[in-house]
């Protein structure tokens, strides 16, 4: 358990600060694709502005996806997006990206996975206006808990911003009957999950697909029981999705 916090005010603590927004209409899909050019095109230049002259960092799997923002309630500004690429079963002759990034003799790690039950997490971003402490450029929540422990109110909240992002994800995993769960990203950003009670197992090498990424993979099913086993903060704040029988039974079939 994280030392320090009174963790069963955790969950209540986040909402006063931050809300967890479907993005399921055009102009919330707008606020999405908006924040997406600002980090992946402004601040990190992982796509070319010049391909997203409209503002907007758009692409193929954008039509199969389920997208979420993070609402920042006192400013109304959203800090941060992510998306969910639901599982490729869904329409013959496309996968998921994972697949398509990995290298021709690694490919069959991913094709060993569920193929109807396994989506991918994509564009799990947080606005630079949100990375303020120190060693926060690339990602959010990277400072020591100790610092965040320290802290109060808000600035407690905003040391486990990407709580609400991981939520999301989870929230459509349920609703979409995801078993498990892809993705590519920096090492960095996984040893962050891990600290916050996600571990992800490597999928074969690093690949060249933003700079340097480790594509892995997660069972639902252990990503639930670890965190409730360790009554971490994020199974408080996402205890309302991670409790429901439902989905626990689910996700364990």
């Amino acid at each position: 358990m994280d030392s320090g916090m009174h963790i069963q005010d955790f969950g209540a603590s986040y909402t006063n600060y931050f809300d967890l927004v479907r993005a399921d209409t055009p102009d919330l899909l707008d606020e999405a694709y908006r924040l997406r050019y600002q980090v992946y095109c402004v601040e990190h230049a992982f796509e070319n502005p010049a391909e997203h002259s409209d503002g907007r960092e758009t692409d193929v799997d954008d039509d199969r996806s389920v997208h979420a923002l993070l609402l920042h309630r006192r400013t109304g500004t959203y800090a941060g997006t992510v998306r969910v690429i639901l599982p490729s079963h869904r329409e013959p002759g496309r996968v998921l990206p994972i697949q398509r990034i990995l290298a021709p003799h690694q490919r069959g790690f991913a094709e060993c996975l569920p193929r109807p039950t396994t989506a991918e997490i994509s564009r799990f971003l947080v606005s630079k206006e949100f990375r303020r402490r120190r060693g926060e450029e690339r990602h959010a929540d990277v400072g020591s808990p100790g610092d965040a422990l320290a802290m109060s109110g808000e600035r407690r909240v905003d040391a486990y911003i990407t709580f609400g992002l991981m939520r999301g994800v989870l929230e459509i995993c349920s609703e979409y009957g995801a078993t498990h769960i892809c993705a590519v990203m920096e090492p960095a950003l996984i040893r962050l999950l891990r600290r916050i009670g996600l571990y992800f197992t490597e999928i074969g090498d690093l690949v060249n697909h933003h700079g340097l990424r480790q594509p892995c993979v997660a069972r639902l099913e252990n990503l639930v029981e670890r965190n409730r086993a360790d009554e971490t903060l994020l199974w408080q704040y996402t205890a309302s999705v991670l409790q429901s029988q439902d989905y626990v039974a689910a996700i364990a079939a």
